[in-house]
């Protein structure tokens, strides 16, 4: 029986991670490296978010972020197909009755979607990723 020494479990233990690594995807990423306030911008806040669902899954936060003086931000942020390009959306409606008021950004985003817009009064939000979506009610009115 042979006997094993430090350096040669060390150096099995090396091989195998490096094994390991060559079966991962290069570009593998598993948490999203974007948050809402990074994407928003200085002085935002998170006010309120909700996750963007499907079939009782979450696959992306879609978050509103307020900055003083009436200025608010939609980010929705992937949780799931992080650095592929999925079709995500985030929405700022500023006016229940004037679809003309309301600020949209859709594509085809490998991490996020954001939109930035003046809203003194009611507003609401809403964003998806691929199938799942969030959508808040109207509130913030004055």
């Amino acid at each position: 029986m042979q006997r094993r020494t430090g350096r040669a479990l060390a150096l099995g233990g090396t091989m195998a991670l490096f094994a390991g690594l060559a079966a991962s995807p290069a570009n593998a990423v598993t948490t999203n490296p974007y948050t809402p306030e990074e994407v928003c911008g200085a002085g935002y806040q998170v006010i309120d978010s909700r996750p963007a669902t499907w079939n009782g899954k979450a696959y992306a936060g879609v978050y509103l972020l307020y900055k003083s003086g009436g200025y608010n931000c939609v980010a929705t942020i992937k949780w799931t197909a992080i650095g592929t390009p999925t079709d995500t959306m985030a929405s700022l409606y500023r006016d229940s009755e004037d679809s003309s008021r309301n600020i949209i950004d859709q594509g085809d985003y490998k991490y996020y979607a954001t939109v930035r817009g003046y809203a003194p009064a009611c507003i609401s939000y809403a964003g998806w990723s691929g199938a799942a979506d969030g959508t808040s009610e109207w509130g913030c009115c004055s």
